[in-house]
């Protein structure tokens, strides 16, 4: 009987083992800490499988595709393994896997979650389902601005500016679509879309926005928010935001965007899908701003102000007059004419702009340089500067004013002092000496005398020929310094000392030569120094004397230039200085061949 009940408890162990080995020891859990939350308050969702005597081949929550707006912060799989050891049945391994979301929720609702799905050893086991609980903020106020946050839910709402799509469309944004010449219009394009998509692989196409002149605002990162469209959530991105200035009047049509992105599964193996979209275009109404239209006006609202760096100079120095307006609008629109002023001559102004977007709203500053040279002595008086704007808000014209400004030149004019001094001293006489001719003679015997030998006519020819070929070489002498001193010879001097200033890196002296160099050639050709005279009355003289109209608008543009870059406080690139050197050397070919003709 004891045998028997031993070989009886030796057979029931043996299918029990059998058992324990085909069949795993498997749990599926799937979890939420918290299981209610707030928008914006992250949630960490487990999904975990344990496996004692199997083998883990997938784990999966298909369900945590389809709720949007849950997202993913971050995502962690982790893959423990552990071994135990029984008595009689060897080792037996015990393995685990799990994935560990953090979730941050971007909208309130219930979320339910069907049980997680894992296969061990070609058998299915499940998970108990999941519901998640997100409440609204405190706080959780939406902006009614802004078009990506306002709630949609209705089956016929407005979508103005986008062609739907259940999956992803793009939407246009233009506010407002009827604005004044120059008038700002704010476009934005968004991208809505129920497909998590990959951030690094959206491409957009800016629309065409023809008859406008565009300020961007870059889009660095993408940032969405959840809105509700045909009673489906959505993620609304705005992928581009510009600031557009109607530069006609009349319909202006902004054109439909474009974008391409790859679509996110989620799952590490599956290749994403790219997608791509196209919006539709929109129509602006420009009007006209109203008249009368004052000289210059813009659309805006600006303030003006004005000054000069110095109050007293000595004739022929230069003040620098300065005008800054600033304010809402586009400052690349506003331009100012400064009137003549009596007695000083007035350069083109350096023009500098900056610009800044705030709050939706472009606003900036442009400022003008002019340089002003004092041809006579006296106080000089620059006449107040206005500038005529159409304030969009109020719909009336305004204008902003600077006060009158003064500034006093003291000396007389004075004309420069002639660049290369001539040399008016004689050339040196060169004079040839010569020794005393000797004659020798000798009482010879049956010989021919020296004086009736044939060579002897020759020899006494020979200092005479001496002497003049000397001459010939201080006549030559002479005339080479002569030459030295002639307008030519100075002219081609003055174009080398350019050339060489040039090379050395140096603007002020370049501009002074190059000036010198006008200024000779027009003195040569006229008889008379011209470097005294102010310009208007040298564009008198020349066109008295019979020079054409384009050449005396060269010249006069060239004298100018060099003088802004003279007294300018910056200097002039290199590439500049070498085409004003072209331009000087083919005007003092004109002025010469003029000489020529006449």
């Amino acid at each position: 009987m004891r045998i028997l009940a031993l070989l009886v408890v030796a057979l029931s162990a043996i299918p029990w083992s059998a058992r324990a080995a085909a069949e795993p020891e498997v749990t599926v859990t799937l979890s939420a800490t918290p299981s209610e939350a707030q928008v914006g308050n992250p949630v960490r969702l487990e999904v975990r499988v344990r496996a004692r005597g199997g083998s883990i081949e997938d784990l999966r929550l298909d369900d945590l595709k389809k709720h949007l707006a849950l997202e993913i912060v971050s995502h962690q799989t982790m893959r423990p393994m552990q071994f135990s050891f029984g008595f009689g049945s060897g080792v037996q391994k015990e393995s685990s896997i799990a994935n560990i979301y953090v979730l941050r929720p971007r909208a309130a609702g219930t979320y339910e979650f069907s049980p997680a799905v894992a296969k061990v050893d070609g058998k299915i086991y499940r998970s108990e389902p999941l519901t998640l609980v997100i409440r609204p903020s405190t706080g959780d106020a939406r902006d009614p601005s802004n078009p990506a946050s306002a709630p949609d839910s209705s089956p016929g709402a407005d979508l103005t500016g986008a062609r739907y799509d259940p999956r992803a469309f793009l939407r246009t944004v233009v506010e407002p679509t009827e604005v004044y010449f120059g008038q700002q219009v704010n476009i934005t394009v968004y991208l809505y879309t129920r497909i998590r998509l990959a951030p690094q692989s959206v491409v957009p196409s800016k629309p065409s926005m023809d008859g406008f002149w565009v300020h961007e605002d870059p889009i660095t990162s993408l940032q969405f928010e959840t809105v509700s469209v045909k009673g489906q959530q959505y993620r609304a991105y705005p992928i581009q935001r510009s600031a557009a200035f109607p530069q006609r009047s009349g319909e202006l049509t902004i054109g439909p965007p474009k974008i391409a992105f790859d679509a996110g599964t989620g799952n590490f193996f599956d290749a994403p899908q790219r997608i791509e979209r196209v919006g539709v275009p929109l129509t602006v109404r420009v009007k006209p701003l109203p008249p009368p239209v004052p000289a210059n006006a813009v659309l805006g609202n600006y303030a003006i102000d004005a000054r000069i760096d110095r109050r007293a100079v000595k004739t022929g120095d230069a003040v620098t007059l300065r005008v800054n307006a600033g304010g809402v609008g586009n400052v690349n629109d506003l331009r100012i004419d400064l009137p003549p002023i009596a007695g000083v001559r007035t350069l083109q102004p350096a023009i500098r702009d900056q610009q800044r977007l705030t709050n939706g709203q472009l606003s900036g500053t442009r400022s003008w340089e002019w340089i002003l040279i004092a041809e006579s002595p006296g106080t000089h008086r620059v006449p107040p500067i206005e500038l005529h704007f159409f304030d969009p808000d109020t719909e009336t014209y305004q204008a902003a004013r600077t006060p009158a400004l003064t500034f006093s030149a003291t000396g007389a004019t004075k004309a420069p002092e002639p660049t290369i001094q001539p040399v008016d001293a004689p050339p040196k006489p060169s004079t040839a000496t010569f020794g005393p001719i000797r004659v020798y003679s000798a009482l010879t015997r049956d010989r021919t005398p020296v004086r009736d030998r044939g060579w002897f006519a020759w020899l006494l020819a020979l200092p005479p020929a001496l002497f003049v070929l000397l001459w010939l070489g201080a006549a030559v002498s002479r005339h080479r310094e002569r030459r030295g001193t002639t307008a030519s010879a100075v002219q081609r001097k003055l174009i080398r000392e350019a050339e060489s200033a040039l090379q050395a890196g140096d603007p002020r002296a370049f501009y002074d030569r190059i000036v010198a160099s006008i200024t000779h050639a027009l003195d040569a050709r006229l008889n008379e120094s011209v470097a005294g005279l102010p310009h208007t009355q040298l564009l008198a003289r020349l066109g008295a004397e019979g020079f054409d109209d384009d050449l005396n608008q060269r010249l006069i543009n060239e004298l100018e230039g060099a003088d802004f870059a003279r007294f300018a406080a910056s200097g002039v690139n290199r590439d500049e200085m070498e085409r004003c050197l072209k331009r000087t050397s083919a005007i003092i070919e004109r002025i010469q061949r003029s000489a020529s003709a006449s």
